[in-house]
């Protein structure tokens, strides 16, 4: 039997204007306060009791959400508040997890974003307040576990008033940093804009964009609660007060008065805000007078209580009294419709890329009379039906709807089987989905990130995708028969499908490998597959990759590097010869094509606009004017600025997809032939062994001479290419006419790949690791074994501060990821639990270490013996992956010094 909140979901989404409907997320970094917020907000629907908000933590359908108390997907759930739907998101706040933060900001139009109010301001907060602005979502700052400044740090109102601002000032530092590092990184210079983008989206308690809360206790409020209950008391306009309440303003003789700071008086906020906060908590969590609280809800005129403990008491006296459930829903209700949303022509540029695509005029409208137009955010599985959950653009989506695939001219088209309003663990069917809402559509087959329409169409959508990609790796073996493998590869292919950051490649051996985000992913990937049935599995030891790079020699000569660094390769059979170096580049120019990484994919693969070409080219060109003339050690030190333009017009290509941040320049006086950058020359005739050249630069940057790992910031500079026959050898060598001979090329590639190799190692080599930046809090007593084991982990501190206001030490450090396996669970154990650690990634980073270096001078040799008694942090990781590898050194022995004699033991 349909339930009464079913039936008025199904009613509302039948009947729902998009104007009345408000696409919400929740963001926060992790133990913030997000999913103690949900639960209050869906209790007020009558989903859960309002007893148990906070406490049974809907949203986290999980098992492994509910034993470690974190969230580690995005869920949705549609509340109904009439006449308005609100379509709230709750998502993670792990850093492991942030492809589904991104599914839950690509729906969402407003972002409620947590914070508490003792931690402040972490590492997620900074990131996510970072994707909310350049999403273009209006954001409503939350200070979250108001109870603590009152319970545990005992702080007196003054005192919470002054650590109140001090959080929002900080927020708001943290807000304009983030607007003019983008304004600056999209070389905007309108100064008059980005004022005024700062100006809207400042935090400031009277513009009702801050909400101080405590989601565990189920109250919230603005100003505006507090200026409604004082207004009619003090006889005061209520926008006078609403103005006054957060500034530096005092009450005397029922008047508002300027200066309360320098005249040692209680502010407003103190006075009409806090002061009764404070009196109520004292009541209920420190005194525990039952009685006390009971007389008090006469006095503020709200409902009796029904609870007989006192912390439920407690509860339901603030719920009654400064509902949280009103006070996020006001504040939102403030924000952007679904309708409107899109108005916003950056916002609608950021998705449709130009107001020439045929969706632009769509996506602004918002009309659920117009053709039907849905954006597949993520794909769920609620027990053995697949939906996708979708936010619709356009139109009505119903059961029976036919869609088709946005880019795919030969697709078919999908039927909707079933149309569902999200509920959490729930699915509630409905007739229809109307444009601006966020609901789950039945499909017969898998379809992530895709634009859905009515209409066949060429261009989907162009909604923002996970920024980071999955680092750590293991390879999975399936214990059974061979149909075991079966079941293994389609499952490992599902959980692809369900999980965006999630990788899974099957290598050349055979061997199945699963990448993810991080440790706590991967381990949520594995229960995945166990709960899937593939229990009779393998799961090796994780693997993170390493990049190898060169880098300049600032004591060899100019002589040394023209001569020596130059690397012949002669194909006697041929007649073929080859002439080239490898030159390291500078960061700033790997930097630079990191940033540029989609541009970089479309000119290798010839499909990238001429305009686009030329603006990637005019900054290659400026970055290396820059930077390739200091390189002290290498041959473009001091090199003329028409030499560097010319290095960059002759770039034959970039390196492959798994070393992307390479180049290979033509440096060959009379051969002509076309550079990367001319993608539509078709005039000129690529000579036949060209693509030779290029296989086999690809594969020496995908497989570097230290561990075979992929290379980075290398440039491979061909000097001489000719075809020159040996004497009395003519008859044996290919003429030009037969230079498509594959035995040729197959030899020309293993030519080209051999000498790169060649051409590496006369240069100093070194590895490149990836980076966590690991921030941990602990108490003073446990700082010196959390220094211990981060100097176990072989991490670099930054920093270390006392946090003032909780008294708990935070030392900032860089770990290299290989090292950070339960690097967790052993702090905890070695702190008794008084340390915690947060780590996302950071960068990638040089290791300074010579993998080969041995002792030469006396004093080096005294210190550390003749071999060098130590190895290096770069060996032990060259070893450990060669050895992972399989890749054996030929050990030779050159001094055979242990002694032996004929004696046998008896």
């Amino acid at each position: 039997m349909e339930s009464e909140t079913d039936h008025k979901l199904k009613k509302a989404f039948a009947e729902i204007d998009p104007q009345n409907i408000r696409n919400v997320c929740i963001i926060a970094h992790v133990d913030h306060g997000k999913t103690t917020l949900a639960d209050s907000l869906i209790s007020s629907n009558g989903i859960i009791s309002a007893r148990y908000a906070g406490k049974l933590r809907y949203m986290d359908s999980r098992d492994d959400e509910q034993t470690r108390g974190i969230t580690m997907k995005s869920s949705a759930v549609s509340l109904y508040h009439e006449p308005f739907l609100i379509n709230l998101i709750d998502s993670p706040g792990h850093v492991d997890f942030g492809s589904e933060v991104n599914s839950a900001v690509n729906l969402a139009d407003i972002a409620i974003l947590v914070v508490d109010v003792v931690e402040g301001v972490c590492s997620q907060t900074e990131s996510l307040l970072r994707q909310s602005f350049q999403s273009h979502l209006d954001v409503i700052l939350v200070l979250n576990k108001l109870d603590r400044l009152v319970i545990e740090l005992k702080m007196t109102e003054t005192e919470a008033y002054r650590h109140i601002q001090r959080l929002i000032e900080h927020v708001n530092s943290c807000l304009s940093q983030i607007i003019t590092g983008t304004f600056l990184e999209n070389e905007q210079e309108d100064m008059e804009k980005m004022e005024a983008n700062e100006e809207k989206l400042h935090f400031d308690p009277i513009k009702g964009n801050v909400l101080f809360a405590s989601a565990i206790n189920g109250f919230a409020f603005s100003l505006d609660d507090f200026a409604s209950l004082w207004s009619p008391k003090l006889g005061i306009d209520k926008k006078e007060l609403v103005d006054s309440l957060f500034s530096d303003f005092y009450l005397a003789g029922g008047k508002i008065k300027p200066d309360a700071e320098a005249k040692g008086k209680k502010s407003l906020f103190e006075q009409l805000v806090l002061q009764p906060v404070w009196e109520v908590h004292k009541v209920g969590l420190l005194d525990k007078d039952f009685e006390k609280l009971k007389s008090l809800t006469g006095k503020l005129g709200i409902p009796p209580i029904t609870a007989k403990r006192m912390d439920e008491a407690f509860d339901e006296f603030m719920r009654n009294w400064m509902s949280l459930t009103k006070a996020v829903l006001k504040a939102t209700l403030k924000g952007k419709s679904a309708k409107v949303a899109f108005d916003d022509e950056e916002r609608a540029l950021m998705i449709t890329t130009s107001k020439e695509h045929v969706l632009y005029e769509q996506v602004r409208a918002c009309d659920k009379n117009s053709m039907a137009l849905a954006f597949v955010a993520k794909l769920l599985k609620f027990e053995n039906r697949k939906v996708a959950m979708c936010r619709v653009m356009s139109g009505s989506i119903m059961r029976g709807t036919k869609l088709y695939a946005a880019g795919k001219d030969d697709s078919e088209p999908i039927e909707v089987d079933n149309v569902y309003a999200l509920l959490g663990r729930e699915l509630v069917p409905l007739t229809v989905a109307p444009a601006g809402s966020i609901c789950a559509i039945g499909l017969s087959s898998w379809l992530t990130g895709t634009t859905l329409c009515s209409e066949r169409i060429a261009e989907p959508l162009n909604f923002s995708a996970a920024s980071l990609e999955p680092l750590v790796r293991v390879s999975i073996q399936s214990l059974g028969a061979t149909e075991d493998w079966d079941e293994l590869r389609e499952g490992l292919k599902q959980l692809a499908i369900l999980d965006s950051a999630v990788r899974v490649v099957e290598q050349e051996n055979g061997e199945l490998a699963l990448i993810t985000a991080g440790e706590v992913h991967l381990q949520k990937c594995i229960k995945d597959l166990n709960d899937m049935g593939l229990i009779n599995i393998s799961v090796s030891e994780a693997i993170v990759p390493f990049l190898e790079t060169i880098i300049p020699d600032p004591s060899a000569s100019f002589a040394k590097l023209t001569a020596l660094h130059l690397t012949e390769c002669f194909m006697r059979q041929f007649g073929l010869k080859l002439k080239l170096r490898a030159i390291p580049l500078h960061d700033d120019i790997v930097k630079y094509l990191q940033k540029h990484e989609k541009e970089l994919k479309s000119i290798r693969e010839r499909t990238a606009e001429e305009k686009l070409i030329k603006q990637f080219h005019d900054g290659l060109v400026g970055i290396f004017k820059e930077t390739l003339p200091q390189m002290k050690g290498t041959v473009w030190a001091k090199k003329k600025e028409d030499y560097i333009e010319k290095l960059v017009d002759n770039i034959w290509n970039f390196g492959p997809f798994k070393a992307k941040y390479n180049i290979l320049v033509n440096g060959i006086e009379d051969y002509d032939r076309p550079s990367i950058w001319n993608t539509y020359d078709s005039g000129k005739i690529y000579w036949p062994l060209d693509r030779a050249i290029v296989a086999g630069f690809d594969l020496a940057m995908s497989a570097g001479p230290l561990c075979q790992e992929p290379l980075q910031g290398v440039c491979i500079y061909i000097e001489e290419w000719n075809y020159e026959p040996v004497d009395g050898e003519v008859a044996e060598a290919k003429s030009l006419a037969d230079l498509n001979d594959p035995s040729l090329h197959g030899q020309l590639i293993s030519a080209m790949k051999a000498t790169c190799k060649a051409a590496l190692d006369k240069h100093p080599r070194r590895l490149v690791a990836a980076m966590y930046k690991c921030k941990v809090q602990t108490a003073s007593q446990a700082l010196g074994k959390v220094h211990t084991v981060l100097a176990q982990r072989r991490a670099k501190v930054l920093n270390e501060d006392l946090n003032q206001m909780n008294g708990l030490f935070e030392i900032e450090s860089y770990m290299p990821i290989v090292e950070s396996f339960s690097f967790c669970e052993q702090l905890r154990k070695k702190t008794s639990g008084m340390a915690a650690a947060q780590m996302e990634f950071s960068h990638w980073q040089l290791i300074e270490d010579d993998p080969f270096w041995e002792p030469t001078t006396e004093e080096e040799i005294e210190e550390f013996g003749v071999k060098g008694d130590s190895v290096s942090q770069a060996r032990h990781y060259v070893d450990m992956v060669r050895k992972r590898k399989g890749i054996l050194e030929e050990l030779i022995v050159v001094s055979a010094e242990k002694q032996r004699n004929l004696k046998r033991n008896k």
